[in-house]
């Protein structure tokens, strides 16, 4: 049963980015027309307007959010080759990685120093087989890694105990799930594409469970409202392939001692109420460009048309600024919106909407990445935002030869930077590189 939903907080009108805007009443707006507003504030949500008073920015510098810059050489050991990341989670003692290949932890201290292992893989007792999220508990100085089910380690990788009860099949019905810890309280979120069909009125997206991760408060995409039986009709069908229909990670920041987090295809930023269990909206996106038909554009095999309509698919909070990151077409669109004065601030990138054959399909799998990039003015060359952790730390992982992951030694030199000696360094470290090398981690602490 869901005990809780977001409801009316969306008008759902396709073809159309509408702000959702709402505390105790909604605004009412024509449906099939753009809603015009200029106003940085609409009872009491702060309006992020992407289509009135933009400048165009040909650089926005990593320093405007970042209070400190560091790179830590990753030690290569026998245990601790890391080629292929998963996941990297930092804290203010460890690094933690998650190892795609093996489907190993890895615990680094904060200078680059090895550590130790955490867990073992196999089928005995406190072993794992796969591995899919990990998360850290400073407090309580524990690592829970989430597969099948949700294993609880120390520090040091010992294993303490198993989450009684936890059934990742019987909690979730969608293929794409996320796990989150936070002020103690744990929570789950997941998103289309559907792998089995459910209740009409069970296909939550966000939800708070307890420490036994039993389903406590269950919150819905608003955008979902009204589409429900379109998308339990389109999940995905295990026993063959099916053109299912797909959407973006929930996105889920907890910068400042806050969790925040905006739904895939809304136009809202929500903020987690700890002490009310409730959500409200923080901040309200508005534009006047087009959303795209919502079948179109959430089919796994899209046709290229599908990625002509504008979208936001991620948000990054900061100090003094949120930063929106999306596309159209094949442009990356990055947007800077000043909390002070309600400015926004935009750069495009030539992004490349890729394409791969897949068997049995006419048209290919086609997919446009839409990375988090900034101009890194603190140590030259660009920093590339691949994780985010402890709500105050970015990370960029450069991995030796990758072509996806690596870095442009020669454009760093090239760059002015306001720390030349950290600069040098880490062109050094760079260009001291080789084939048993461990990825080199850039960390960024937030303002």
């Amino acid at each position: 049963e869901i005990s809780a939903c977001l409801v009316g907080s969306e008008m759902c009108i396709r073809d159309r980015y509408i702000p959702l805007l709402l505390i105790c009443a909604l605004i009412s707006c024509t449906p099939g027309k753009k809603q015009q507003t200029s106003t940085t504030e609409t009872n009491g949500v702060a309006v992020i307007n992407l289509s009135e008073n933009i400048s165009d920015a040909s650089s926005l510098p990593l320093s405007d959010a970042v209070a400190k810059v560091e790179f830590v050489c990753l030690e290569a050991t026998n245990e601790a080759l890391t080629a292929g990341i998963h996941l990297v989670q930092v804290t203010d003692h460890d690094i933690w990685i998650a190892h795609y290949k093996d489907n190993r932890i890895l615990r680094f201290s904060r200078s680059g120093k090895f550590l130790n292992m955490v867990g073992n893989i196999g089928q005995g007792p406190g072993e794992y087989v796969t591995l899919g999220e990990f998360l850290i508990d400073e407090n309580h100085k524990e690592v829970y890694i989430v597969g099948g089910g949700i294993l609880v380690y120390d520090f040091e990788g010992n294993f303490k105990r198993n989450v009684i009860g936890y059934n990742h099949y019987n909690k979730f019905a969608a293929a794409y799930t996320q796990h989150v810890l936070f002020e103690n309280n744990f929570f789950i979120a997941q998103n289309i594409a559907l792998y089995r069909p459910v209740p009409k009125d069970s296909l939550w997206s966000f939800a708070l469970v307890d420490s036994c991760f039993h389903l406590k408060k269950m919150f819905k995409n608003p955008v979902h409202k009204g589409r429900e039986e379109g998308i339990i009709k389109n999940c995905a069908q295990m026993n063959y392939f099916a053109n299912y229909w797909k959407e973006d990670l929930t996105n889920i920041d907890t910068y400042g001692s806050q969790l925040t987090l905006k739904y895939p295809d809304t136009d809202t930023i929500y903020r987690y109420d700890v002490t009310h269990e409730s959500l409200s909206p923080q901040y309200s996106i508005f534009t006047k460009e087009e959303k795209g038909d919502y079948e179109q554009t959430h089919l796994w095999f899209r046709e290229r048309k599908a990625f002509d309509y504008f979208s936001i698919s991620s948000y990054y909070p900061s100090k003094d600024y949120v930063y929106l990151v999306g596309s159209k077409g094949d442009k990356v669109l990055t947007y800077c919106y000043n909390k002070q004065d309600g400015t926004v601030r935009e750069q495009k990138r030539q992004g490349k909407i890729k394409e791969r054959q897949v068997p049995w399909f006419n048209i290919p799998l086609r997919r446009i990445e839409r990375p988090f990039v900034l101009d890194n003015d603190l140590l030259g060359g660009e920093f590339t935002v691949d994780y985010r952790s402890a709500g105050k730390y970015w990370i960029d992982v450069l991995e030796p030869f990758s072509e996806d992951n690596w870095i442009d030694i020669g454009r760093i030199k090239a760059t002015k930077a306001k720390d030349e000696a950290k600069k040098k360094e880490l062109v050094e470290a760079l260009e001291n590189v080789g084939e048993e090398s461990n990825p080199i981690v850039l960390i960024v602490t937030l303002k």
